[in-house]
């Protein structure tokens, strides 16, 4: 089965490593000539839960890679999707199928957009999370610390998941839920809740570049605070109906984590992975990504639901001030989603059915 894999981080070497193993065929194609040089060798290490090195071919176009492959997988940060996105657009057919891996704050709906616009529907596949807990360790390298253990996911168009739910458990083995619609999969993506809060407390030790794991600075002060924002997160999940899953329960089930609480959970997941070591810098994503494009995200769709969430609108107006940067105009805002003017259930059914074309397919 020929794979297409766009991006070149963490989450695209080593899907593309995993895949490759297995024996499939990956064609990766970055947007940045750097990394097609870097990768032109056409040789991937994998260390961790993966080990050996493989062998991929690197495309010069988006097209090339995409052209004939069952599978066609986005793997960037959310601030890439829609480069991504508008690049694979053009040379997507009806029949394949797209994987957004990992999904953050509905940016599915926007390959929907952009492919009714050309009359066309492929199945859209949205998970969760990366499957892959991973650094990139070089151009061409990367370290796998696990393999997830349960990742949801969800089709747009809705009916096709089950086809779709077949394709990856053939690929990556029996380790998805398969959810009703996409909504469900992008309000519980627990990334931001327990990447902002960590992070904030320990600014200091990321801008003096410590090696510092981030489980193990989350001590109960700022468990308290990651407590707090899953809270108003889960508030959003009663009111659109979707499945509920607590940010301790993710870890469980993710990561074999145990604990009853969020300390004892931290620190379960500290010595199972043993790592990665935390952010480094101050311009890094768990901010630039997690703030727009999920707390952002999930703060609309409290507005429109009535719902009070003080302290996400608070860490947006203040990681805002600190990176001088408006998150909320670069964000997953429901006017960028197509979602503006839409109740609850109205939204809710557009993440089932997606865009539906409006004119006959355009030739080519």
């Amino acid at each position: 089965m020929k794979i297409a894999i766009l991006g070149a981080g963490n989450v695209a070497l080593a899907t593309a490593c995993f895949l490759a193993d297995a024996g499939h065929p990956v064609h990766l194609w970055s947007a940045f000539a750097e990394e097609r040089a870097a990768l032109a060798g056409g040789r991937l290490s994998a260390e961790g839960a993966l080990t050996g090195t493989v062998a991929i071919a690197v495309a010069e176009t988006a097209q090339a890679a995409i052209d004939g492959a069952d599978l066609v997988v986005v793997a960037a940060p959310a601030f890439g999707h829609q480069a991504l996105m508008e690049a694979a657009a053009p040379h997507l057919a009806a029949d394949q199928t797209v994987l957004i891996h990992p999904v953050t704050g509905l940016s599915s709906l926007l390959l929907s957009r952009m492919m009714a616009d050309r009359g066309r529907t492929p199945t859209i596949v949205d998970a969760s999370t990366s499957l892959f807990t991973a650094r990139r360790t070089g151009p061409a390298a990367v370290r796998v610390l696990k393999v997830k253990d349960v990742i949801e996911l969800a089709a747009i168009p809705a009916d096709r998941g089950p086809r779709a739910l077949a394709m990856l458990e053939g690929l990556f083995g029996p380790r998805f839920r398969l959810e009703p619609n996409a909504l469900t999969v992008s309000l519980n993506n627990h990334n931001p809740v327990y990447h902002v809060p960590p992070l904030l407390c320990n600014l200091s030790r990321a801008e003096k570049r410590e090696d510092w794991m981030i489980w193990e600075g989350i001590t109960p002060g700022v468990a308290r605070f990651v407590q707090l924002v899953d809270e108003e997160r889960l508030l959003v999940v009663r009111r659109y109906g979707t499945r509920e899953v607590t940010v301790g329960d993710y870890f469980r089930q993710a990561h074999g984590a145990v604990g009853e609480t969020l300390p004892e959970i931290f620190q379960s997941v500290a010595k199972k992975l043993k790592g990665p070591i935390g952010p480094q810098s101050f311009e890094h994503r768990f901010i630039t990504e997690d703030v727009p494009y999920a707390l952002v995200f999930f703060h609309a769709l409290g507005e429109a639901a009535g719902i009070a969430m003080p302290v996400t609108r608070n860490l947006i107006e203040l990681t805002s001030a600190l990176y001088g940067r408006d998150f909320t105009a670069e964000g997953h805002t429901l006017a960028r989603l197509g979602l503006d003017g839409l109740d609850p259930a109205g939204i809710v059914q557009r993440t089932i059915d997606g865009f539906q074309p409006v004119r006959e397919p355009a030739d080519g």
